[in-house]
């Protein structure tokens, strides 16, 4: 059905995308209850069981990573929610099985970035050209849209591209002020269009991504990512969590699913930099997604992803500090634990060891020293105080004969995006960096090889107040934890 409906572009058709989300709902409901009604029933549970539950699983995320690619906003929707139903609602019937959901939870999350990647391609970072490095990116529009779809994809467009700030002032100032001109949107609302480059003769890549499907790839991914940040964190601070409150979810997930996940989310994290490290590719967007003087960007979700990726590493570490010195404990008293007692993030008693420890300490350090290193670099390369000073619009007619931007155009664009960048980064840093100081004197002691480097990092070029302010109090701790001062 979906193979079936994907070749023919769905066709808008209400009645088909109303049927078959009915469809595919009920269908992952049925397998829901019967693998919980099979876990239920011991005497009839045995190996082939045990089989062909993993074999139903599979294919049932098969299905929804193809419902997740769809450029149908409601198709795309309902794998992400299947998805998130089939960890919520039945993983703790799961048991081991949840390892197959998440394999391909993490698959969908790198499949929805699809468009993404592929509209890189012709963009070379730090491309400044709206034509891609050589000039040859074109856009085409087909009149072939029904206006209402045309309209919520510019809405998604918002959505995805701008970030909080942008959308409260869109907010404030009323959906109308931004989109297509007046006169033009009765015949902007009932356009497609497709980026498009010469295809590379080396390279079976496909080399033309349709606008719908960059945006709804995107909106599914943001839907995914929050979907593995539930599962690890969910809505608290991970310094707050105590090994009694661990996810249930994760006590059966083997390090080689987490490690899955925390991949998905850091490649998350990578393209969406990589995105917005070429000002061309911005501009191109700003101007296909009608977006006015709004600066377009992957911002948002890269900040999303990294604190995900950060919270789910502090996470994971403090508990398995907790649940090293409650081995240690039991050790002492020699109490022998219940067999299963220490399962916590899939780690077995044996597997508790300096390794895993060390491997997340070096995700930390690398992830903390990535974003502080290229926060500070930020100034010393854009020259943050000479660009305050001057905002050149973007809006002025290109003087090219072929509408591609001009020299002029790319340069106001680049600056602008540079003094939103940083202004939005700015919050990131101070939350990682806050993070860091509501540990335990215990644990930042633990976790400061990892930290101080990206600390004393930001001593260099970075001027802001927030920032200065609170790298100033996680020294003063350093030098109160070392006896310094």
């Amino acid at each position: 059905w979906v193979k079936r409906s994907s070749r023919l572009k769905w066709l808008h058709n209400e009645n088909m995308e109303s049927n078959f989300k009915h469809a595919c709902g009920l269908a992952i409901e049925l397998v829901s209850e019967t693998i919980t009604s099979l876990k239920r029933d011991r005497s009839r549970y045995d190996f082939d069981t045990e089989v062909a539950i993993n074999s139903l699983l599979q294919h049932v995320m098969v299905l929804l990573n193809a419902c997740v690619k769809q450029p149908l906003e409601g198709i795309a929707r309902v794998g992400c929610s299947c998805i998130r139903h089939l960890l919520f609602s039945t993983g703790k019937q799961l048991g081991d099985h949840l390892n197959v959901v998440c394999r391909g939870l993490a698959d969908a999350c790198n499949g929805s970035l699809e468009a993404v990647h592929l509209v890189l391609i012709p963009f070379t970072q730090p491309s400044r050209l709206d034509g891609g490095d050589n000039g040859l990116v074109r856009v085409y529009a087909r009149k072939d849209t029904p206006s209402a779809v045309a309209k919520r994809l510019n809405t998604l467009t918002q959505q995805v591209f701008l970030n909080e700030q942008q959308c409260s002032q869109v907010d404030i100032m009323g959906k109308d002020q931004i989109g297509p001109a007046p006169e033009d949107k009765v015949e902007q609302f009932m356009r497609s269009y497709v980026i498009a480059w010469p295809a590379d003769r080396l390279s079976n890549k496909p080399s033309r991504v349709p606008f719908s499907d960059l945006v709804i790839g995107l909106l599914a991914h943001s839907l995914l990512v929050q979907t593995i940040n539930d599962l690890f964190v969910g809505d608290k601070h991970p310094t707050t969590k105590s090994t009694n409150e661990f996810s249930e979810l994760l006590k059966v997930l083997t390090p080689q699913t987490m490690s899955m996940l925390l991949d998905a989310v850091w490649d998350s994290y990578e393209v969406c930099i990589a995105f917005n490290h070429r000002p061309g590719l911005r501009y191109l967007i700003q101007k296909v997604g009608c977006l006015n003087d709004y600066i377009p960007g992957l911002v948002k979700q890269a900040q999303k992803s990294y604190i995900t990726y950060i919270n789910t590493i502090l996470y994971l570490r403090i508990n398995v500090k907790e649940q090293k010195q409650e081995i240690e404990a039991d050790k002492s008293t020699g109490v022998k634990p219940a067999e299963g007692t220490y399962s916590h993030a899939g780690l077995s008693l044996e597997s508790i060891d300096t390794s895993w420890e060390g491997i997340l300490d070096t995700c930390l350090k690398e992830a903390s020293c990535q974003l502080c290193a290229s926060y500070s670099n930020m100034y010393s390369s854009q020259g943050h105080s000479s660009i305050l000073k001057h905002k050149p619009t973007v809006n002025k007619k290109s003087n090219k004969k072929d509408g591609s931007a001009s020299d002029d155009d790319t340069d106001a664009v680049q600056e602008r995006f540079s003094v939103n960048d940083i202004e939005h980064w700015t919050s990131t840093v101070v939350s990682v960096l806050n993070m860091y100081y509501t540990l335990s004197d215990e644990m930042f002691s633990l976790l400061l090889p990892a930290i101080y480097p990206s600390t004393v990092e930001l001593c260099v070029n970075v001027t802001d107040n927030r920032v200065r302010s609170v790298v100033k109090s996680i020294l003063e701790r350093v030098g109160r934890i070392k006896n310094v001062v």
